[in-house]
């Protein structure tokens, strides 16, 4: 081997290779030669050889030996032996021993040539297609992936294929085609699997990544892989990444896959470093364009302002630092001063200014260059002499190194100004006076008045009055809110504060409200509350803005006081009536029971039966007098008639009462028309029957003596109505707004001529018994067609029986 050695190094691809690599599986393929040797036969010599010519092809593919370079390999070998087997001490001649080893070499040479072939076909087309791939790839991220995928399909045992490349001392996961790692994830160099490839620039083969203790990436020892092998991407010393292929298949990678894996990585790193190349090469022109944009942005900018500069209605002015000379001067600036611009160029800024305004110009200069920006007014002289007032905005630059280099002066004409801000004094002093006017008047009204602005709220004013009525005097608020917090909460009549949205003021102020009269409870500085009627309404302008509210508020304290008393007093006077009315009845009773006795006895004479009958209908008359006078009164006091609900029939409620008008009024026509239908419900059959009673009593009392009062009965499904019909003289218009009042119809006058008996409370009975039953009456009266009652009831109560 040593002889071979000497030689083999003269061909070019051998020369750089260590000594270790060079010999490569060579000792190997002499002992199996000389053990073919010794047993003198050329059979099995396939077998024999075994894998030691393919492995020795793959790796001088790998180490770029082209053929002829590894046929030349072997030829030296054979020269070696030979050289070296005839020039032994006693070299004998065995042709059986010769002829195995020349077969052996040859078929050393066959299998070698072959399988070099064989792989380096393997190996250019999947370069060819990763070529192609990576055509269509303008950058890593579209390339890597396609890269992948044709490793994928080339090596038949390939699970999974990664891509990691370097980012300062961590490698990231650019590209994953199967499972075993997370693109965008990051391994440290020097840790893992993928991080001691980086490390040891060298490739690594794992038979068994589940359980390796150099796989503890969680993914890849998650990812069930048994052969895992690593690559570095390698440009000359610099490392690019790592590549990555697993198989679940298989715990080994035969050398021609290692080899393929290999070259297809260094083509990836070639493609990789060409990709960036493209990458950085389309960011330059990318930059380099954005460049000539701004540029040529910047020169349409400085046109632009140069057309400001000089379309500018304020006038501008440049000027020199050094010499405070003016060198440069837009036309609105030489316009104001009645110059053309080139005459101003070159003469000094003070030469501008009036000469009694010169002297401050000094300190404005050195305040504007001790700060960003200074203004201030001054007197400007025109050209003919002629001042006027100027406002100056003026700003100092400087270099780099923070020298002054130049002012720039904006100055503005404000003759106009001047003459407005005298204008609104004037208009300022008027409005005042103007305001004082109304305070004044304020003042002398009897209500309180207040204003508020729009939309803040803010109150501006507020009359004397306000102060009288709430114990409080006025200052202006920034607010509603502020306006509470000074006046304190107000309540409704019932007791309930309002809130802010429900003020009055507020309610103008906001929504454009018109308040009238409402009460409200104010309280006063002393904390008692005094009942007052507010009104609001809101003020708008032209356009119909609001743009302020004003409030009147009244005191009604004592009003209300007076109210309450006459409402106590006539609440005494109705509890007066009940209770005497109530009383009565005993003492009534006795009377009654008496009148009836004497009347049932025999002894009784003529006269005195006749005076007896007379005490007996006085009684019944006194009886319903009492009996409607307890009725109004717990109408009045208790929230209405009680009504006591029971399923019955009307008709024979009305019939009831017919019978007994048809037994009061013997001589009169009383009639009843039932139409068909259903007249059952809940009623109060006592209540009701008042109601005939009445309505009936009222018909024939105010009737002529001859006319019939007809009675009809009428289904409405739900509904069931009463109608009470009487000819005669019609109710008045004045009085029918006023008919079911109470003591309403004690003065007025019967038929017959003389005053009605009663007090007036039959009507006001029947309106607030069909009242409890959730009806309603009507009336109509005219001279054609007389009067009618119209009575309308449910036939349940609301919600039902239940």
């Amino acid at each position: 081997m040593s002889a071979w050695e000497v030689e083999v190094r003269r061909i070019p691809a051998a020369q750089a290779l260590p000594r270790l690599a060079l010999r490569d599986g060579l000792p190997r393929l002499l002992e199996v030669v000389a053990a073919l040797m010794r047993r003198s036969t050329p059979s099995g010599m396939e077998a024999g050889l075994g894998e030691i010519p393919d492995k020795h092809a793959i790796e001088r593919l790998g180490e770029g030996f082209d053929l002829r370079q590894v046929v030349t390999e072997y030829r030296l070998l054979r020269a070696c032996v030979l050289r070296l087997w005839t020039a032994r001490e006693n070299a004998t001649h065995r042709p059986e021993a010769e002829l195995v080893f020349h077969e052996a070499m040859d078929e050393a040479v066959a299998a070698s040539v072959s399988r070099y072939s064989l792989a380096r076909e393997r190996t250019l087309q999947a370069l060819d297609r990763i070529s192609t791939a990576a055509l269509g790839s303008a950058d890593a991220a579209g390339l890597l992936p396609r890269l992948l995928q044709v490793l994928r399909e080339t090596v038949a045992v390939v699970d999974m294929a990664a891509v990691l490349l370097v980012e300062g001392d961590t490698l990231r996961v650019e590209s994953v085609v199967g499972s075993g790692m997370a693109p965008g994830g990051m391994v440290p160099v020097g840790q893992g699997f993928a991080g001691t490839v980086a490390a040891t620039r060298q490739p690594l083969l794992v038979h068994d990544a589940r359980t390796d203790s150099r796989v503890s990436e969680p993914l890849l020892r998650d990812a069930d892989l048994s052969a895992l092998f690593g690559v570095p991407l390698m440009l000359g010393e610099q490392l690019l990444g790592v590549v990555l292929m697993g198989s679940r298949s298989t715990r080994e990678l035969s050398e021609e896959d290692q080899f393929l894996f290999r070259a297809m990585a260094a083509r990836t790193t070639a493609l990789l470093l060409q990709a960036q190349a493209h990458a950085r090469e389309r960011e330059a022109r990318a930059e380099a364009e954005a460049s000539l944009a701004r540029l040529r942005e910047s020169e349409a900018g400085l046109r632009r302002w140069e057309q400001v500069f000089k379309r500018l209605g304020v006038g501008v002015a440049v000027v020199d630092a050094k010499d405070e000379t003016l060198r440069e001067v837009n036309p609105a600036f030489a316009r104001m001063h009645g110059y053309a611009p080139e005459e101003l160029s070159g003469r000094r800024l003070e030469d501008t200014l009036a000469p009694e305004a010169r002297g401050v110009l000094s300190r404005h200069v050195a305040a504007a260059n001790s700060k960003p920006s200074h203004e201030f007014e001054s007197l400007h002289l025109r050209k003919d002499g002629t001042r006027f007032p100027a406002f100056t905005h003026m700003t100092a630059f400087k270099d780099a190194a923070g020298r002054l280099e130049q002012r720039v002066a904006t100055v503005v004409d404000i003759t106009q100004r001047r003459a407005m801000e005298m204008d609104r004094q004037r208009l300022l002093s008027a409005i005042e006076a103007e305001r004082a006017r109304l305070a004044s008047v304020l003042d002398q009204m009897p209500a309180g008045v207040f204003i508020a602005e729009a939309p803040s709220g803010r109150l501006v004013m507020a009359s004397r009055q306000v102060e009288l009525i709430t114990g409080k005097p006025f200052h202006p608020s920034e607010s509603m809110e502020d306006y509470v917090s000074d006046y304190g909460v107000s309540l409704h009549p019932d007791g309930r504060p309002y809130t802010l949205e429900d003020l009055p003021l507020t309610r103008s102020l906001r929504h454009g409200e018109v308040v009238q009269g409402e009460e409200m409870q104010v309280q006063r500085a002393d904390g008692q509350h005094v009942t007052v009627l507010l009104s609001s309404s809101p003020i708008l302008n032209r356009d119909g803005d609001i743009i302020a509210a004003v409030a009147t508020m009244v005191d009604v304290s004592e009003r209300r006081r007076a109210q309450e008393a006459e409402l106590q007093a006539a609440r005494f006077g109705e509890r007066l009536i009940a209770i005497v009315s109530h009383d009565l009845r005993n003492p009534l009773n006795a009377i009654h029971l008496s009148a009836t006795q004497l009347l049932h006895s025999e002894s009784l004479l003529e006269r005195e039966r006749r005076l007896v009958t007379r005490i007996a209908r006085s009684g019944d008359r006194m009886k319903r007098m009492i009996s409607e006078l307890l009725d109004f009164t717990r109408g009045r006091l208790g929230g209405g008639i009680p009504i006591q609900r029971a399923p019955g029939d009307l008709r024979a409620v009305v019939r009831q009462g017919l019978e007994e008008l048809e037994a009061a009024w013997p001589e009169r026509k009383l009639t009843l028309r039932v139409a068909p239908g259903r007249y059952e419900g809940d009623w109060d059959a006592d209540r009701l029957l008042q109601v005939v009673s009445n309505l009936g009593g009222n018909a024939l009392q105010y009737s002529p003596g001859d006319a019939p009062v007809s009675f009809s009965l009428s289904d409405g499904g739900d509904t069931v109505a009463l109608e009470v019909h009487n000819p005669g003289e019609p109710i008045s218009p004045e009085m029918l707004p006023r008919l079911f009042d109470p003591f309403r119809r004690a003065n007025m006058a019967s038929v017959g001529g003389g005053s009605s008996s009663g007090l007036g409370l039959g009507l006001y009975i029947v309106e607030q018994v069909v009242k409890g039953h959730g009806g309603r009456i009507e009336v109509t009266s005219t001279a054609e067609s007389g009067t009618t009652f119209r009575v309308t009831l449910p036939r349940l109560p609301a919600g039902g029986r239940g």
